[in-house]
């Protein structure tokens, strides 16, 4: 009995545990069979404002739901919501494993402002995205907060909207963006338990990154991730942070400053699970062709 593998691909290569089984089309809509289950779920209705939906987000900031994985070599990141186009900001703060920064000290952009912000215990930032959508246009910053002590960073580059509400392409950092910033949003008061029939995990547009593993400081194991929203110049935090905060929750203020900040945690999957994975999809294939 001869067990044939994959066209293009042996056994050898499957067994690299480097085959994804499921391909994700990159544009700003979650696919399921891809990211699984989400990582974290809101639990409080925003207090930045409800979108209507269409064209850009022209009114409304919302996070709903936080689904990652890993996959050849990069860390996939899918935040729900909306943005509002007036310059309200997004900050994404992730713990890749190598020594960072348990209190924010940062200097040459806009995250200086939350300088002083704190994680939760067990958290070290050892890389911040930063990004708001302003009249059309996505501005990004990023920060390497590896080492720690006023690690600097900043403005990195610019994308424009397809006229949809649509954005795709690289930040000017070595990240990829896809975000489709047309939800209609039906959230209930702001601040009360989470309620809407696309709220939450019912959430299925927003920003897709794809982020070089190399980027983040990554050692290896799993990935501790923090997302908020901003207001202007990083100055003003909402009630919109991943995970979500208790209930009732009203805007934090606090001059844009985390404390405490949750995390939620994207499991790395294992080589060896992912060799076997694909090393039963050949077997299988092989048994039905075996001669």
């Amino acid at each position: 009995m001869k067990i044939k593998a994959l066209a293009g691909l042996s056994i050898a290569t499957l067994a690299t545990g480097l085959v994804t089984v499921h391909a994700q089309n990159l544009n700003g809509t979650v696919n399921n069979a891809f990211y699984g289950a989400p990582l974290a779920v809101q639990t409080v209705n925003t207090g930045f404002g409800n979108a209507p939906g269409g064209t850009d987000s022209t009114i409304g900031s919302e996070l709903d739901a936080a689904y990652g994985t890993v996959s050849g070599g990069n860390l996939y990141l899918f935040l729900a919501g909306n943005f509002e186009n007036n310059g309200n900001h997004l900050n994404v703060f992730i713990d890749g494993g190598a020594v960072g920064e348990s209190t924010l000290s940062t200097s040459g952009g806009t995250m200086a402002a939350m300088n002083g912000s704190t994680f939760g215990a067990g958290f070290q930032a050892t890389f911040a995205y930063d990004m708001n959508d302003f009249s059309g246009t996505l501005y990004s910053e990023q920060y390497n907060l590896v080492g720690g002590s006023q690690v600097t960073g900043g403005y990195v580059g610019a994308l424009g909207n397809s006229g949809t509400g649509i954005y795709a392409g690289t930040d000017g950092g070595g990240l990829n963006l896809y975000l489709n910033n047309t939800h209609a949003s039906t959230m209930g008061t702001a601040g009360a338990a989470l309620s809407g029939a696309t709220s939450g995990a019912a959430t299925t547009t927003g920003l897709e990154m794809v982020i070089p593993l190399s980027l983040i400081g990554y050692t290896g194991g799993s990935i501790k991730v923090a997302a908020d929203i901003n207001g202007g110049g990083d100055t003003y935090l909402s009630n919109q942070l991943l995970p979500g905060l208790p209930v009732p929750s009203g805007n934090l203020g606090n001059g844009g400053v985390l404390v405490s900040a949750p995390f939620f945690v994207v499991t790395v999957p294992e080589p060896s699970t992912l060799a076997l994975a694909g090393l039963s999809g050949a077997a299988m294939l092989g048994f039905r062709r075996r001669k």
